[in-house]
């Protein structure tokens, strides 16, 4: 360009004076970026009214559960008594003991897990499927991740990849959508995959927290309390609430989170860990008492440990949240 010469700047002009191709643009543009700010102000929006429903819904299971800590939620109902939990427990042991003594000392168990996030993961696994269908998804993130626990690559990774990898557990596409949810929580609340901190605090701290994180209920909360905490809570998970109704340790109409509370108060503390266990083995073999029986003789004796006529309906776990 020659000295002393410039480029013409271009004349600044309002929309409606522009050429009307120039003029459409111009529109269009404007258009393009409102319509880009309605939706970055509806999505901030969409968060807001997320993290409120979550709030809420986490409030309303702790306070659910805070209420039956320590009485029942059916004062008046009088069973077990601590001589039928001994009963139910000798019987059980009998039958079933060395079947959990085998599954114990499977290296997937998870009575053995040392962290707090590895235990709420395998509970998700777990949920609503046999064991052997949970370390079947177990072994197929092993294989896919190269462990269960690797959180980064599973993220990454995304849903879709998630759900396929787990689909030999059952429920695929529910758990990986849980999973996710779960750890994207936990990564925006404190930065890392960590929530060993937990050990720290009483139990009344933890129910509180687990109970925080979308679709964890009070059954997957009591499985990692007692399985990686060592709180000694009941748990009570399908086979559990089937064989209270078939033996008449809950009121015909109970609901799950409601029978897990009654069961907390009424079993005692030394029977808690062993005869959860021997209930789910009981349940999940006994020709009489197990998911789908029409009928058959149960393989117990003695005692109210006996089936009866009673019609229990089973409350699938995927519906706790």
């Amino acid at each position: 360009m020659a000295a002393g010469k410039r480029k013409r700047d271009s004349p600044t002009l309002p929309a409606e004076k522009l050429p009307s191709k120039t003029r459409s643009h111009h529109t269009k543009v404007k258009t393009e970026v409102g319509s880009a700010d309605d939706s970055k102000t509806e999505t901030t929006k969409r968060t807001k009214n997320e993290l409120s429903d979550n709030k809420r819904l986490s409030t309303q299971k702790h306070t659910a559960w805070s209420q039956y800590t320590s009485q029942s939620p059916f004062p008046s109902f009088p069973h077990p008594t601590p001589e039928e939990c001994r009963i139910a427990h000798a019987h059980l042991k009998e039958l079933h003991q060395e079947a959990v003594e085998a599954e114990f000392a499977d290296e997937n168990t998870p009575e053995t897990i040392p962290h707090v996030l590895d235990a709420m993961i395998i509970a998700i696994l777990s949920q609503a499927t046999a064991w052997s269908n949970a370390k079947r998804a177990m072994n197929s993130l092993k294989k896919e991740y190269g462990s269960i626990f690797a959180y980064d690559k599973i993220v990454a990774g995304g849903q879709a990849k998630l759900a396929e990898t787990i689909r030999c557990g059952g429920m695929h596409n529910r758990k990986s959508m849980i999973i996710m949810t779960v750890l994207e929580q936990v990564l925006e609340r404190y930065g890392k995959y960590d929530l060993d901190d937990m050990f720290t605090l009483d139990d009344e701290e933890v129910m509180k927290e687990l109970l925080s994180y979308k679709y964890m209920g009070t059954k997957s909360a009591s499985v990692v309390m007692g399985w990686c905490l060592k709180r000694n809570p009941f748990t009570v998970d399908t086979h559990v609430y089937r064989l209270a109704g078939l033996w008449g340790w809950r009121p015909k109409d109970a609901t799950r989170e409601k029978t897990q509370s009654h069961l907390e108060i009424m079993i005692p503390p030394n029977l808690k860990f062993d005869l959860h266990f021997l209930m789910i083995q009981h349940g999940r073999t006994c020709p009489a008492c197990r998911g789908g029986s029409k009928g058959g003789k149960c393989t117990l004796k003695g005692g109210r440990v006996i089936k009866s006529d009673q019609d229990v309906d089973e409350q699938e776990e995927a519906e706790e949240e």
